[in-house]
């Protein structure tokens, strides 16, 4: 049975940048319902090539195929079916894993980089115009992902520049965590959890202080996709990324750290899984329990 899409829509201020707009998505089209007097959501293509069929079928006759970024208006859906406006006049229906509907928008103000994943020190995979358009995917506390020819690529949030300069003593002073494990390739969250206990915190950081500056960034370790952001005794705040594997490395402002010098594995190499364990959840989100 064909039923109207229902859409649970968290309410966001406009809020501004030096270099971008974050724009909340409206409840539905208003004009279109004026029109039509069908409701129906903004909603965005996000392959290179999707087909706009007659029927909710895979063997549906072929109406015609749409573009990555086209916009269209989702009014129902069937199953894993949307059926779609794509003009006043023009209907069909389109596979649902294919659409992005009613997304926050990200509207450049100026020549933005886009990244490979959640570094400023990632591969930079485009160089974004001013005045373009992007649907957002996903965010997380540093970075919005975002659908970009017909991929994904991250780009930093302003805020995420606004901490002040990072020593290790600082770490001794922690007075909340949280961790957010993305996967880099879709965007999605894996994990996200946060520590307040006071004696926690304090074991923590002396954990993450027990640490050598490397001097830069060294290769070989995956960043981008555990970021940990750390607020301060002060108020202010610092965010950490995480090497994954089980060497004990953190990055800060392009610098790489190895902390806890002391933890080895049985081999006699570092091992990070007593920081992961700090967040209950997260050696099983890493799949190590």
């Amino acid at each position: 049975m064909k039923r109207i899409v229902a859409f649970l829509l968290v309410c966001m201020l406009l809020f501004g940048s030096a270099n971008a707009l974050v724009v909340a998505p409206d409840e539905y089209n208003i004009n279109f319902a004026n029109k039509t007097g069908i409701y129906a959501y903004d909603a965005y293509v996000l392959c290179d090539s999707l087909t706009l069929r007659a029927k909710p079928d895979i063997s549906s006759r072929s109406l015609r195929q749409l573009g990555y970024g086209q916009k269209l208006l989702v009014s129902m859906r069937e199953g894993e079916w949307y059926h779609v406006y794509v003009s006043e006049h023009v209907e069909g229906w389109v596979k649902s894993e294919y659409v992005l509907i009613n997304p926050q928008l990200y509207v450049t103000e100026a020549e933005t980089p886009a990244y490979a994943y959640g570094s400023r020190y990632a591969p930079r995979v485009a160089l974004i115009s001013e005045g373009e358009t992007l649907p957002i995917i996903h965010s997380t506390v540093a970075y919005y992902v975002v659908s970009l020819r017909g991929a994904s690529a991250w780009i930093e949030r302003p805020q995420a520049r606004e901490t002040e300069e990072f020593s290790l003593g600082r770490l001794l002073n922690i007075t909340h965590a949280v961790l957010c494990y993305t996967d880099t390739s879709t965007g999605l969250t894996l994990y996200q959890g946060e520590v307040t206990d006071p004696a926690a915190l304090a074991e923590m950081g002396t954990l993450l202080a027990d640490a050598e500056d490397r001097g830069g960034a060294v290769s070989g370790c995956p960043f981008g996709a555990a970021l940990l952001t750390l607020t301060f005794a002060d108020g202010s705040t610092a965010l950490l990324d995480m090497a994954l594997d089980t060497c004990c490395i953190f990055r800060v402002d392009g610098r790489d750290y190895a902390y806890a010098r002391s933890l080895v594995s049985d081999q006699g190499n570092p091992i990070n899984d007593t920081f992961f364990a700090y967040f209950s959840g997260m050696l099983e989100a890493l799949g190590r329990k």
